[in-house]
């Protein structure tokens, strides 16, 4: 009985196998392609930002209110380049384990 519940359970387990590999080469070419550049051109924009901030509180040293506006353009230059580098941490851990199956 036994031998017949294996024989049973393993054609299924290499379907699986099958589809989970069918499904990360499906899912490479896009995070390859697709959502890798994506993140790289919301990173360049978060640096801009940042920039932007920089240049922003170097030429207005006197006032107050580019003064503050330059330091939030630069605090949200920080936070998109943090986020950006979580979401591309993230992407290489997901593409890794799908190529892996």
């Amino acid at each position: 009985m036994q031998s017949s519940i294996l024989s049973l359970l393993i054609p299924e387990a290499n379907a699986a196998a099958n589809n989970v590999v069918a499904f990360g080469n499906a899912l490479n070419p896009i995070i390859t392609h697709v959502v890798g550049p994506l993140v790289m051109l919301a990173f360049a924009i978060a640096v801009i930002v940042f920039v932007y901030g920089v240049i922003q509180m170097m030429l207005h040293e006197t006032d107050a209110e580019a003064h503050q506006k330059g330091r939030m353009s630069m605090f949200g230059g920080l936070i998109g380049m943090f986020i950006m580098m979580s979401a591309w941490g993230i992407i290489y851990v997901i593409s890794n384990t799908v190529k892996n199956f």
